[in-house]
């Protein structure tokens, strides 16, 4: 409640649960705080900074700064509006204003001023992040709809990471923006506006497809007659190239104390059998035969378990040792032994670990044969860099066909086509070069 006399401050500042400070800006007629803005700032000295630079040049929209004052203008005039505060001759000459500016709308009611309706406006366009929104939204999206009817793959992490980006749209999108109104030049404006937050070329990517994807199914669907982002240019690939560990790193990071055995025991059939880690997850009892596993799922927080990648099953050579060690892990799961209990158990009976104790269990085994932090960054090691050392070793022994069959990679139609058809002693040779390339790195 205010309080007469009372004057309150500029502007207000706090932190959301994601870590970012928000700015709330205050009309010093009405007293009434506008609509919160992000800073995008993860320090409340920075957040203030940018607070006032705003107070003081303007809040930035569309590539330009708009003053505060015409910013509480805008809500002070809604609010008049939205509250029946606008008399009939007023609408009027509102109604007329927007005619000229090309938005046909309706007023009706009497001349008593406070008994009249609302002006409703004639308009069949839609607005863009909204839409984006929903066409990001997994349960809804008649895009996600007509995928799953035709029996094309798409999964909700997908749809929930392309939905969790339509952030960075709304950030420079004014939130009247109609997606019918934007330009080829208003997503270059956008690409420059990203390119100020130093992301990477791949996040970069992912921003500008989430759009993409929307404005081509848009335009095959009807509700655009052309595709704005058909001009735009595709980021380039990062260069930095991912690295592995040396045989020498290998063999010193297996022989060293680990926080957690089934961080251990994932790098040993990540290593060994060239699983990814959803795949990983995803391994139960029943996938271990006697000298193969089976890899017929993967895991996925959101979809939980859901079929592998490229959506083939395979199966892998699985080295003795190894076997051993994930049997001796699957008989210590809490909850018992069972066919169908997860491999690398979780605090759940039907759900496996979080990836986040795999993954830094392995930086913690890094530090320890010395690979820091900053250095791992640097070589740009990874859980996953496990199934680069692993494809190094088999392409380095097997012909290109065996090689994708133990990986699961189908490249070409031909390669797919082959590698359907899989025999024994394609997995023999795989499994006589793994043994051979490990022996070493295993032993003692």
């Amino acid at each position: 409640m205010l309080v007469k006399g009372v004057c309150m401050r500029p502007f207000y500042i706090y932190k959301s649960k994601h870590g970012i400070y928000y700015v709330q800006f205050t009309d010093e007629r009405t007293q009434v705080r506008l609509s919160a803005r992000s800073t995008g700032q993860r320090s409340y000295t920075d957040a203030l900074r940018v607070a006032c630079a705003w107070l003081r040049d303007g809040v930035p929209e569309k590539g330009r700064a708009r003053p505060v004052d015409d910013v509480a203008t805008v809500k002070a005039f809604l609010g008049l509006l939205e509250n029946g505060k606008i008399v009939s001759s007023e609408l009027e000459r509102i109604a007329g204003s927007l005619s000229r500016l090309g938005v046909g709308v309706t007023v009706s009611g009497d001349s008593v001023g406070t008994d009249f309706q609302v002006p409703v406006v004639e308009s069949t366009k839609t607005l863009l992040v909204p839409f984006l929104d929903s066409f990001w939204t997994y349960e809804t999206s008649p895009y996600v709809q007509d995928k799953v009817i035709h029996k094309q793959r798409i999964g909700r992490q997908h749809c929930h990471t392309s939905r969790q980006r339509v952030a960075h749209w709304c950030e420079y999108f004014t939130e009247s923006k109609y997606l019918e109104d934007v330009t080829t030049s208003d997503l270059k404006g956008f690409e420059r506006f990203l390119a100020e937050k130093g992301l990477s070329a791949a996040s970069l990517n992912h921003i500008l497809i989430v759009g993409k994807t929307a404005f081509k199914w848009a335009v095959a669907n009807g509700k655009l007659s052309a595709d704005p982002s058909s001009g735009l240019t595709r980021y380039g690939k990062d260069t930095k190239a991912r690295d592995i560990l040396s045989d020498e790193e290998v063999k010193a990071i297996l022989s060293v104390k680990w926080e957690d055995e089934r961080a251990r025991v994932a790098s040993l059939v990540a290593m060994t059998c060239g699983l990814r880690a959803g795949e990983i997850l995803g391994l139960r009892v029943c996938d271990i035969g006697e000298n193969r596993l089976h890899v017929r799922h993967s895991w996925s927080t959101f979809e939980g378990l859901k079929s592998t990648k490229n959506g083939k099953e395979r199966v892998v050579p699985l080295l003795p040792f190894v076997r051993l060690e994930v049997l001796r892990l699957a008989r210590s799961n809490p909850f018992g032994w069972d066919p169908e209990r997860f491999v690398f158990y979780g605090n759940l009976p039907d759900r496996p670990v979080v990836i986040n104790v795999i993954h830094d269990a392995f930086k913690k085994a890094l530090a320890r044969i010395g690979i820091s932090e900053s250095l791992r960054k640097e070589r740009n090691i990874v859980f996953h860099s496990w199934r680069h050392y692993y494809a190094k070793v088999v392409a380095d022994r097997v012909d290109q066909r065996k090689a994708q069959l133990a990986l699961g990679h189908m490249t070409a139609a031909m390669t797919e086509h082959y590698a359907n058809h899989r025999t024994e002693g394609d997995l023999q040779v795989v499994e006589l070069a793994l043994g051979n390339a490990f022996s070493s790195v295993l032993s003692g």
